[in-house]
């Protein structure tokens, strides 16, 4: 599988295994304030236990838009 398939399968996979879609994950980034890659990944991890490759997907795509 590519990376480019496997980024894709993790963010359909992404409502399933921590129940929120990424559109969802992105207004929880928004709403926190937060601007730095390394707050928004922490942010995630610890306040809603999103494993590691999931949190590097989102916040990937959240400083995207």
């Amino acid at each position: 599988m590519k990376p480019e398939e496997m980024e894709a399968a993790m963010i359909r996979n992404l409502p399933e295994k921590t129940g929120k879609s990424l559109e969802e994950w992105c207004v929880v980034l928004k709403e926190s304030g937060l601007t730095g890659k390394r707050d928004l990944k922490k942010h995630l991890k610890e306040n809603y236990g999103v494993g590691h490759f999931q949190t590097q997907t989102i916040v990937k795509h959240y400083l995207k838009d």
